[in-house]
């Protein structure tokens, strides 16, 4: 194989960082991104406490998106939605009052 054809089997991905817009709402943190052309099926989120991920892809483009989040979150409730190359994540904020003990009053 010459080195011509070796280089068109292997496809380069051009990284890109996508335009996002992110704020607080209410209990959530909404995130929503700009990813345009990508199907439902080529996109990856992940969450953490306190980083919210993801990746899309599209042709010779990877979409990465990686944010250090300023307030904690419930990962295990983020939601998402994807429409017409917009996805909307929502991530519940992590209330730390939800599991303090109530001291008693005597």
């Amino acid at each position: 194989m010459s080195d011509s054809q070796n280089e068109n089997a292997v496809k380069r991905l051009t990284k890109v960082r996508p335009r996002f817009t992110a704020w607080t709402e209410d209990d959530k943190v909404i995130v929503r991104v700009v990813l345009p052309g990508v199907d439902k099926k080529d996109i990856e989120m992940k969450a953490l406490q306190d980083r919210f991920l993801l990746r899309a892809k599209r042709d010779e483009i990877m979409y990465d998106l990686d944010l250090g989040l300023d307030i904690d979150i419930e990962p295990n409730q983020s939601t998402a939605n994807y429409s017409e190359g917009l996805l909307r994540a929502e991530l519940k904020r992590h209330n730390p009052l939800d599991e303090a003990y109530e001291v008693p009053i005597l």
